[in-house]
């Protein structure tokens, strides 16, 4: 068994760091700066790297890689890296592979700046990318994924924002959620293989929260600026195309797309408008 274990920083006495490592060729570095925070590395499996990095105060973080989600699954060939700045933030990063010897890489990151900030990145799978980044105070930012070749990437910046990506099943999706503004809320979910969903609100109280894409090899872009507009999406086809761009406030758009090769696009530009599009 081969362990290494790199750990430097200025820590406060009241700091808390916890390691647990199995396997070989696992690395392991904590860097605190600051008073309470709390550091916790779980790692069962080999050549797993994590690095977390805290400075402020009261921050608690936490990567498990291996041994998570029942039948105590290793992981192998994962990166996690986590950075937080400011009080009282909270993270955690889970990594594993889908079944005993599995070898595929995957690498996961979260950085808050800020306070009161919630991140979690779990992937089920090897093979699998998430990113966070949220600069602001009390933003909640989800992402799980399964199966292999997703990418997810949430940003948020401002205050009281949430976002969600659920990337569990299927393979090969991609997932981007960008919130600029306060009290945004934006959710993702795929379930079937080469989806792509980018989805920007800038402003304050948008809801994208009903982006969902059950299909294959489907394509949405979204982009709302201003306040208190809303969109819903819903793919249950194949290769489906669909634009949206809202630029105003009180607005709504809704899209179906069950057929194939469908192509959609929605402007609005003003306050109040309603567009609604089926097609099948």
């Amino acid at each position: 068994m081969k362990k290494s274990i790199l750990f430097f920083g200025a820590l406060a006495f009241t700091a808390s760091v916890s390691f647990a490592q199995t396997g070989v060729g696992n690395s392991s570095t904590t860097d605190q700066t600051g008073n309470n925070n709390s550091a916790t590395v779980d790692q069962l499996g080999n050549d797993n790297i994590s690095t977390l990095i805290q400075d402020g105060n009261r921050n608690m973080g936490k990567v498990e890689q291996g041994g998570f989600g029942g039948g105590s699954v290793q992981s192998n060939n994962a990166v996690a890296f986590m950075n937080q700045i400011g009080n009282d933030n909270e993270a955690l990063i889970q990594q594993r592979q889908g079944f005993a010897g599995g070898t595929a890489a995957s690498y996961h990151e979260i950085i808050q700046d800020g306070k009161e900030n919630d991140a979690r990145l779990r992937t089920f799978n090897g093979g699998n990318e998430g990113f966070v980044l949220q600069v602001g105070n009390r933003n909640d930012a989800d992402g799980s994924q399964s199966s292999s070749g997703h990418l997810l990437i949430i940003e948020q910046f401002g205050n009281d924002n949430v976002a969600e990506v659920d990337q569990l099943g299927a393979s090969n999706n991609f997932a981007f959620i960008g919130q600029d503004g306060n009290d945004n809320r934006g959710k993702t979910f795929q379930r079937g293989d080469g989806n792509s969903a980018d989805f920007i609100q800038v402003g304050n109280r948008n809801l994208a929260v009903d982006i969902v894409q059950l299909g294959d090899g489907n394509f949405f872009f979204g982009d709302q600026i201003g306040n208190d507009n809303e969109s819903i999406l819903l793919q249950d086809g194949s290769f489906n195309t669909s634009f949206v761009f809202i630029d105003g406030n009180n607005n709504f758009t809704q899209l179906t797309q069950t057929g194939s090769f469908n192509f959609s696009e929605q402007i609005q530009a003003g306050n109040g408008n309603v567009s609604v599009v089926t097609q099948n």
